[in-house]
């Protein structure tokens, strides 16, 4: 283990932490860790995710003072070209940073993992806590075992380094939301949504950028049609602009929702899915935006990655997948069964959950409904 008192000094830190959306949402537990263990360093995060792309940035979604600066490579490569290698060398070489955190996600390689780990001794950074613990996930088998969520396998990295977090399945993803982020969303849905259904609401992730983890539309459909008929919920269909023509024609199938996909600020977004009484969904950002901010979440899981490793974070949720002989494949797009992991889960199987947590969350007495004072 490091020896904290030896890095407790140092004032420029860089933090490494690649991936989208549900990437960074999943490090915010650490990310905080590391703010409370240097209150008053410079903290930089470096990503590949850049402000060109059209995903969301982390500096689109963590909470104001958590990260000083920003820096990222073009999103969508995970190794940089050769060029842009040497110019981002040369940058972190001039910045000076004293200490890297090591928050790469655990699907990197143990040759990966030696490469980055050059390539920022190379940037002048001698100093490293993160990396101890890594460990890659096991080889496929058939059944996969479940492992780690990738949440507390980044927290039990910084404690082998002295740095104090949530014990395993207990730590919080805080986005702290502010009053305006929350009064914004309030004023959407009062817009958009009808007064008296302001109370049922339920958020819809039909899309996803990967292909694999995308349950079939006319499955969304029907289930929408089932709980709208069964429970009298108001959907609302959330995702990026991208997912706009989904939700459009999910909304003419059921004969009522509204469309939040590219409306919102990932924030107000989070904000919007706190009002929900529950998500359901693919695996994708909005499914972890929704766990963050403690909306009980259903989720129709793939089964290329490994179970419970992307699970929504927290208490309450429910996950329905199948293994396969295939699992593990980590495809974003399925070219061996033809989705029959995600074709297996069958629309009452959805229903059915989605209606357990619906009747113990809409019986609790005192439940927070949103009016129209709250926007005020």
């Amino acid at each position: 283990m490091t020896d904290r008192r030896s890095i407790q000094s140092q004032e420029r830190i860089l933090i490494f932490r690649i991936g989208e959306l549900g990437d960074t949402l999943i490090s915010l537990p650490s990310l905080h860790a590391i703010r409370e263990a240097f209150p008053s360093a410079h903290i930089a995060l470096l990503g590949n995710v850049d402000s060109g792309a059209r995903h969301v940035t982390p500096r689109q979604i963590l909470p104001a003072g958590l990260i000083d600066e920003w820096l990222s490579y073009p999103s969508g490569n995970w190794r940089p070209s050769f060029s842009m290698t040497i110019k981002l060398l040369t940058r972190l070489r001039r910045a000076h940073f004293e200490l890297l955190v090591y928050l790469a996600p655990r699907i990197r390689s143990s040759a990966d993992v030696r490469r980055d780990l050059f390539f920022f001794r190379l940037a002048g950074i001698r100093t490293v806590i993160g990396n101890e613990g890594f460990e890659p996930l096991p080889r496929l088998t058939s059944p996969l075992p479940a492992v780690e969520h990738e949440a507390d396998h980044l927290l039990r990295r910084l404690s082998k380094s002295g740095i104090p977090g949530s014990p395993a399945g207990k730590a919080k993803i805080e986005l702290l939301l502010s009053i305006e982020e929350k009064r914004t969303a309030d004023a959407w849905l009062l817009k958009h949504v009808a007064a008296k259904s302001l109370g049922g609401l339920i958020g819809f992730g039909p899309g996803s950028k990967w292909p694999s983890k995308v349950w079939p539309e006319q499955r969304f459909a029907e289930l929408g049609c089932r709980l709208i008929r069964e429970s009298n919920v108001y959907p609302i269909v959330f995702g990026g602009p991208e997912d706009r023509g989904l939700a459009d024609r999910l909304i003419g199938v059921w004969g009522k929702g509204t469309n939040a996909a590219g409306a919102l600020s990932p924030r107000q977004a989070a904000a919007a899915l706190s009002r929900c009484v529950m998500y359901v969904g693919n695996d994708t950002g909005t499914m972890h935006l929704a766990a963050a901010v403690a909306t009980p979440c259903v989720v129709v899981m793939c089964a290329q990655d490994w179970p419970g490793h992307w699970n929504p974070y927290g208490e309450g949720h429910v996950v329905l997948r199948r293994s396969m002989p295939c699992e593990g494949c980590l495809l974003k797009v399925c070219v061996t069964e033809g989705m029959r992991c995600l074709k297996e889960i069958e629309v009452d199987e959805v229903t059915k959950a989605c209606s357990q947590i619906l009747g113990r969350i809409l019986a609790t007495p005192g439940r927070e409904v949103l009016e129209a004072s709250a926007a005020l």
